[in-house]
């Protein structure tokens, strides 16, 4: 049997699979680079760098809303990645399934290929998926069923929102309000409410540790360290739940507002389907405490929250290589030609 590889590229992390044994591999989505020459970290390891490396260090995050903007930083990131997914081999020859945005140009679509085709990596066979089929396959949707089922994906720069049946995207919605822009709200309400400046990577604690959606969220605080705006001083902080979870409801708004004009655009037997089965919430901030409640609340659907809503994606391409009942999901990405 040959080698078989899912590969799910976001704007946060990429996430590797092995098929053969369903291992997964998950990093950061980002190299820093010294110089504009020197590669200092991939992954992980360049995350950590990220809001403390010097002017002569880039933190290059590869991928922006969902679309490669950097092709050749990817591919580096890629095949250090894979690499390590094979213990320090160089495999090649394999097979590759790759989950592609839904809602963006069969140009864009075409970049995730040739990004796998032009590599190092040298494969056998390279497909791919839309990422909201995907889904749809790991949240254990028929896709040979006529029925519809709309599905939610929150990642970090974009939320996809897409109508699902008999495997194909009957609709599709894509808005840039996704988990970024949480964090950022975040920020922005500590400086106002607190006169302090905190990082990135501190309001993604606090988006994970303190947030609850549901009607009455119990009080919670977090300890960590800011900059006083005044002085530039750092300084240790205590931030409570009160002053997190408004804001984070109010910047969600944009996506239920999107979800219910998805709904109106749902053709009307595919929209009683969905009453029926209900909303399926996936992504890294599906994470959130009580996100559900929300969704719930203000669409009037029943909300599916899948187990690990993060790796949604990445789960799903891995089940559809595995079985070739889902061969009819996978195409291969054709040239075009001009006369």
């Amino acid at each position: 049997m040959s080698d078989k590889y899912g590969i799910d590229i976001g704007t946060c992390n990429v996430r590797l699979s092995y098929v053969n044994t369903g291992e997964i591999l998950t990093e950061k989505n980002v190299i820093t680079i010294k110089d504009r020459k020197l590669v200092l970290g991939y992954g992980d390891d360049a995350y950590e760098m990220f809001e403390k490396a010097p002017e002569n260090i880039e933190v290059i995050f590869p991928v922006v809303d969902g679309v490669i903007s950097d092709i050749d930083k990817m591919q580096l990131i890629l095949e250090h990645l894979y690499k390590k997914l094979n213990y320090g081999k160089n495999v090649r020859g394999s097979d590759f399934l790759i989950a592609v945005p839904t809602d963006t140009t069969e140009v864009e679509k075409r970049a995730f290929h040739e990004l796998v085709a032009n590599s190092k990596i040298k494969p056998r066979s390279i497909s791919v998926v839309e990422k909201s089929v995907a889904d749809s396959v790991y949240c254990g949707v028929d896709i040979e069923s006529p029925r519809g089922n709309i599905i939610v994906n929150i990642g970090a720069d974009t939320t996809d929102i897409s109508v699902v049946s008999l495997g194909g995207i009957v609709l599709c919605n894509t808005i840039k309000v996704a988990g970024n822009k949480i964090n950022e709200a975040i920020i922005n309400a500590v400086k106002q409410a607190e006169a302090k400046l905190i990082g990135m990577k501190s309001a993604e604690q606090l988006k994970f540790n303190l947030v609850d959606l549901g009607l009455r969220p119990v009080h919670k605080e977090m300890k960590l360290f800011g900059r006083v705006l005044a002085t530039g001083l750092p300084v240790r902080t205590t931030i409570g739940s009160e002053l997190i979870n408004p804001v984070v409801a109010e910047t969600i708004e944009p996506i239920i507002d999107a979800v219910k004009r998805t709904l109106e655009k749902t053709p009307p037997e595919l929209a009683a389907d969905i009453v029926d089965n209900g909303m399926y919430l996936l992504g890294g901030s599906a994470n959130m405490k009580n996100i559900d409640s929300l969704f719930n609340r203000e669409t009037g659907l029943k909300v599916n929250l899948m187990p690990d809503p993060i790796n949604s994606t990445i789960k799903g391409v891995t089940k559809i290589m595995s079985s070739s009942k889902y061969d009819s999901v996978r195409y291969f990405p054709q040239e075009k030609v001009y006369n």
